[in-house]
């Protein structure tokens, strides 16, 4: 007994966190350092600001910038109400219930680089699927461009990125709704509550942290889908699709311009950490008060 208490206090509990943080640091502490030492260098002088200047100054990543919040406005509202009204809808008695849920999650599944492959061919003007299905219904009568259109190329990209997305958010929907108790939509309608007076006043009061919590992923995850665009469009056509993170690849790995592709990184890096920390804030608040 004296031997055990002795080798106790010999352990050090801190031991068996180095090895994460030893991983931590290596996959995200030095390149973040590397990547801010980087964009405060030019042609091997340091510290200048350079870079930063001329990034402000810089047409191109102004219109990406607009492009990725235009981006934003079109996945995250669509996916959060495409993913609840499936979750809404396999949370009650259907049948096949199993079946269904299986079926709505088969898109988040596919690797997205697949995703994006397939989407790119039935969105093809020549031979794509989409033009013969809408012409057979008489909807359109020619060839649509779809993707090489500037007015709907990144439109046409978000219902791809949300037909990805969705079921991962119908999932998280899902598991929220299970933990409600049917005891209290059954007082409701004791009460003379309809079905969307429910919704209203039960679900989604029950439902807000998940809702908080999964906002904030697929803003994030929106914020940063390089492989949707990229794949499908390329950031065209003339830029019109080109996102920031589109722009930070092809200034620094097609371009090999590392040092002012890691102020452009830098930039947007604080534009996200803002959003998120304006978005904790005001809904930690909300929480708050509904508790």
């Amino acid at each position: 007994m004296v031997q055990t208490k002795k080798r106790k206090k010999r352990e050090h509990p801190l031991l068996y966190l180095l090895p994460t943080f030893v991983i931590l640091t290596l996959l995200v502490a030095y390149p973040l350092v590397n990547n801010l030492i980087n964009s405060f260098s030019q042609g091997g002088v340091f510290p200048t600001v350079k870079n930063y200047q001329k990034l402000f100054a810089d047409r191109y990543f102004r219109s990406d910038l607009k492009n990725t919040f235009q981006w934003l406005l079109y996945t995250v509202p669509f996916e959060m109400v495409f993913g609840l009204i499936i979750a809404i809808l396999l949370n009650t008695k259907v049948r096949m219930k199993k079946l269904f849920r299986t079926l709505f999650i088969v898109p988040w599944v596919i690797p997205s680089v697949v995703v994006c492959i397939v989407w790119k061919w039935i969105y093809n003007a020549d031979y794509g699927i989409l033009n013969y299905i809408l012409q057979l219904f008489g909807i359109i009568k020619k060839n649509q461009l779809w993707v090489s259109d500037p007015n709907q190329v990144l439109k046409c990209i978000a219902v791809v990125y949300v037909w990805k997305i969705a079921p991962f958010v119908m999932i998280m929907y899902l598991s929220g709704l299970q933990s409600i108790s049917e005891d209290i939509y059954e007082s409701a309608r004791l009460d003379g509550a309809n079905w969307l007076q429910q919704i209203g006043y039960i679900t989604l009061p029950l439902l807000f942290p998940v809702m908080r919590s999964v906002i904030l992923v697929s803003v994030i995850w929106s914020l940063n889908s390089f492989v949707y665009v990229y794949s499908i469009s390329g950031g065209g056509p003339a830029r019109v699709s080109e996102i920031v993170q589109i722009f930070i690849y092809k200034t620094g790995i097609e371009q090999y311009n590392f040092e002012y592709s890691a102020a452009a990184a830098n930039i947007f890096l604080i534009i996200v950490m803002v959003i998120a920390f304006v978005y904790i804030s005001m809904t930690e608040k909300r929480e708050n008060e509904m508790t």
